[in-house]
């Protein structure tokens, strides 16, 4: 029954979309268009000794076929190396797919190994973005084409394919016509001269975490070298960089805790990025080489920078970039170290820049939230705070709801602090939520207690 739903529901999905391509309705004034990144659902599978590596590698599994599906089976096999290297090895798979709409399909345990089968939309999008940055996809319809197969792949049984060359041709016009729209940018309500001042300061202040991809077999010594060399860039630019003992102490202390909080929600390094308040999170993977001749030592470094939002996990870019070679008297290490801030001193400015301009798009309609209440059992009265909220911010959407808990994505220019007045605000002016309480807040995220 699970598996037939999960059939029918890929049908709705895929009649909605051709029915919205071929009549296409009037969108109001002020309406959000669409997103362009559009998620495409593939299957995954994992193994390992450990449960969450399990379900990572299945939700690597996933964005693997979709990279064989965008450039084609030789072409991954031939770009195997590169694509592990800054994709397929990532310590953060959750920029890649929608984890909230992760379908589990298996979970064992067999002998010291957990098996871990899922169904999960994979970001095309993500995946491109990595896939240009490092040269490995040129073709710019690879995406639309990869929507399209999938679509076609997941046609449940009993439901028929075009079968005359004018059906074909008019499936295929709708969807080229869903996929054009909806790479139409979204539209928002312009922001006022107060709120642009607001995020141009809000970018200005940014506050970084930067840490060494985990699955690295980069020298111990030269990776953690690297994140010192980083913060120390990010320092003397004028910039917020959290203290890489912090993010080690968070690790080794806390694990037990964000296994209960998060771990399956969001990566560690995510969770620790939130806890830290980091707005930006940065993964550097790096390689070194180097040899000796005689008295004389040399060293290279090839770096690959991934910047991701803290809040939401998002990839923001990558900045790939190596070193010229260097030259020691010291030792192959001393090279290897020189070649290596070399290349993080070019490539560090880069990723600081990217960021900042694409957190300054992403925040065009405020910063996100994560708003969480508890004990909203009263729907009509959550009806009217929802109403009341939504005047008081630039934008709000239900994530999920129920008597227990409701989620929202608040959009705001403004601070955490400022959302937290606003709740008690709200909260006092309806009769029922006067006794609304504040009971945590991290990072980007603040839970409230109704007192119903």
């Amino acid at each position: 029954m699970k598996k037939s739903f999960s059939h029918w529901a890929a049908v709705a999905v895929f009649v909605a979309l051709t029915g919205c391509a071929s009549a296409p309705a009037a969108k109001a004034p002020g309406a959000v268009a669409p997103s362009a990144a559009k998620p495409t659902i593939y299957s995954g599978a994992g193994e390992s000794e450990s449960l969450l590596k399990a379900m990572n590698g299945a939700k690597m599994d996933a964005v693997k076929k979709a990279v064989v599906a965008m450039i084609g089976p030789a072409e991954e096999q031939a770009n195997r190396a590169k694509l592990t290297e800054v994709l397929y090895n990532t310590s953060n798979p959750n920029a890649y797919v929608d984890n909230a709409a992760m379908e589990t399909l298996r979970k064992d345990k067999i002998g010291e190994k957990f098996i871990y089968e899922i169904r999960i939309p994979v970001n095309l999008q993500a995946v491109e973005s990595t896939l240009r940055a490092n040269g490995i996809l040129k073709d710019p319809t690879a995406r639309d084409s990869v929507q399209a197969a999938a679509q076609a792949a997941v046609r449940p049984e009993g439901v028929a394919a075009p079968t005359t060359a004018a059906a074909a041709a008019t499936t295929a016009a709708a969807a080229a016509t869903a996929a054009k729209e909806l790479e139409t940018p979204a539209v928002y309500e312009e922001a006022t001269p107060e709120e642009k001042n607001f995020l141009r300061r809000y970018i200005d202040n940014l506050t970084y975490m930067v840490y060494f991809n985990e699955d690295s077999r980069e020298d111990a010594f030269l990776a953690k070298a690297a994140v010192g060399m980083a913060n120390s860039n990010l320092v003397s630019a004028g910039k917020n960089a959290v203290d890489y003992r912090e993010v080690e102490k968070l690790k080794k202390d806390q694990k037990l805790v964000y296994e209960e909080e998060a771990g399956r929600e969001m990566s560690m390094i995510q969770w620790i990025a939130q806890k830290l308040n980091a707005d930006v999170y940065i993964e550097i993977d790096a390689v070194t080489e180097g040899e000796s001749q005689g008295g004389n030592h040399y060293g290279s470094a090839k770096v690959n920078l991934k910047m991701f939002e803290s809040s939401t996990g998002n990839l923001l870019g990558s900045v790939p970039y190596s070193s010229p070679r260097t030259f020691s008297k010291t030792s192959q290490l001393d090279a290897k170290s020189n070649a290596l801030q070399s290349t993080l001193f070019k490539a560090m400015p880069l990723a600081v820049e990217q960021s900042k301009i694409l957190l300054a798009k992403t925040f065009e309609r405020g910063i996100r939230y994560d708003l969480v209440i508890q004990n909203t059992s009263d729907s009509r009265l959550m009806t009217r705070f929802r109403t009341r909220l939504r005047s008081k911010v630039k934008d709000l959407q239900v994530i999920s709801q129920s008597p227990e808990m409701t989620r929202y994505a608040v959009f705001l220019f403004g601070r955490l602090e400022d959302l937290e007045e606003i709740m008690y605000e709200v909260g006092d002016s309806i009769p029922g939520l006067e006794g609304m309480e504040q009971v945590m807040m991290r990072g980007k995220s603040i839970t409230f207690n109704t007192g119903l």
